[in-house]
């Protein structure tokens, strides 16, 4: 019947072909609309449908002619299109387990603001999360925007352990010694924004998905370590969360079926004790005690022992690398990803691990699915997590924007 709502389906359609249009111009423009429609597979007029009140809302803005573009007739070159990032502005909150960083970002995540928030020993949840918002908020006054503005589309917060995303609970972080905090309610009335909620690891997955190495790759593994270890996985621009939001947690795989040490999950022989940064510093500091006593960064003066001369830190580190290796093989035989992004101590220490850990992937995964090409180092650094959070928020609430209806029960309340 005519003017009647459109269907969940069509609506769906809609929001995929906007995505896939929005992310296709981001990294493409600037670029007219029929090579918007032959790179996404939208059809021309489906593309200008989409483009028009992107225009109006100030989102995405004419910008001369497309010079690769074909001729739009009499030898005229097509009028280009170009993303205004700076038009939305989103919030990223990384909680760690030892302190949160919170970002400013545009809509191609550049950041524009980080600042850091220690966290304070014996904090509640709930002060903490009020002093995150409140550092929030300023960050958002120093800029000079209003957390009521359209301009601000929302909030992303990455928490570690585990997350029920649909309820934006954070339902145990060891590290904080928090349980079933809802970080998503007690933010978004805080700020009076929506707000979404992730692992901190998949939000990191996730920014590789959308705006770093792993753009247009199907199946994206990221793997982490430094406090605990963990994989975020995204499949076809989905996060893969798992049945009870437990997917990726490779640092609890079994590694020392017998006489492993016990890990803080209750098992013995996990990957966690053997590569997290606790067990790393610990064998350091028993091989030598001068790399950990007094040194704010431990970490940072083991991985220069281990480039610069010091042959038993070498060893130890390279033999971490080798777990490493066998935990990255088994990720490959089990979901043959495109790419592996590594994170954390990973990244930090690229240059020692990588060698070891790419060999041993290559040569136990099952029939070459396993390459060196496959691996490599994080985009973002030690700015992952900030970032992740952020990008979290950009594809939840502008470049997916799920229909209300879809939205948690918080995000709605709006």
């Amino acid at each position: 019947m005519n003017g009647s709502p459109p269907s969940r389906q069509t609506a769906q359609i809609r929001a995929d072909n906007r995505r896939r249009l929005l992310l296709t111009l981001l990294h493409h423009q600037p670029i007219s609309r029929v090579r918007l429609a032959r790179r996404t597979g939208i059809s021309t007029a489906t593309v200008t449908q989409l483009v028009a009140p992107l225009i109006d809302e100030g989102v995405v803005a004419e910008t001369g002619t497309d010079s690769a573009g074909l001729t739009a007739g009499a030898g005229r070159k097509p009028t280009a299109l170009q993303l205004v990032a700076e038009s939305r502005y989103a919030i990223g909150i990384h909680i760690g387990a030892r302190r949160a960083q919170i970002a400013l970002g545009t809509l191609d995540a550049r950041l524009l603001d980080l600042r850091v928030v220690p966290h304070r020993t014996g904090e509640a949840a709930e002060v903490a999360i009020d002093r995150l918002a409140d550092a929030a908020l300023g960050m958002l006054a120093d800029a000079g925007l209003r957390a009521e503005s359209a301009q601000v589309i929302g909030v992303g917060v990455g928490a570690s352990g585990l997350v029920d995303s649909e309820k934006g609970v954070n339902v145990w972080a060891p590290g904080l010694e928090w349980r079933n905090v809802p970080l998503a309610a007690l933010l978004s009335q805080r700020m009076g924004l929506p707000v979404a909620v992730e692992n901190n690891v998949r939000c990191m997955a996730l920014a590789e998905a959308i705006f770093g190495a792993g753009q247009g790759k199907p199946v994206l593994a990221f793997v982490y370590a430094r406090i605990g270890v963990g994989a975020g996985l995204v499949v076809d621009s989905h996060i893969y969360r798992g049945a009870g939001y437990a997917a990726g947690e490779i640092g609890h795989w079994t590694m020392l079926p017998t006489g492993g040490e016990r890990c803080r999950c209750g098992n013995t022989g996990c990957l966690e004790t053997l590569i997290s940064e606790r067990v790393i510093v610990e064998e350091a500091a028993r091989l030598d005690p001068a790399l950990v006593d007094g040194q704010p960064e431990p970490m940072e003066s083991i991985f220069s022992a281990g480039r610069n001369g010091h042959p038993a830190v070498r060893q130890m580190l390279e033999e971490r690398a080798e777990y490493a290796g066998i935990a990255l093989a088994n990720l490959v035989n089990a979901l043959n990803p495109d790419l592996i992004v590594l994170g954390g101590l990973l990244d930090r220490g690229y240059d020692i691990f990588a060698p070891v850990l790419k060999e041993i992937v290559v040569r136990r995964s099952f029939n070459g699915a396993g390459t060196a090409e496959t691996i490599r180092r994080a985009t973002f650094g030690e700015r992952s997590g900030p970032v992740g959070a952020l990008s979290l928020a950009l594809d939840t609430f502008f470049y997916r924007q799920t229909t209300r209806r879809a939205l948690p029960a918080y995000i709605n309340a709006k």
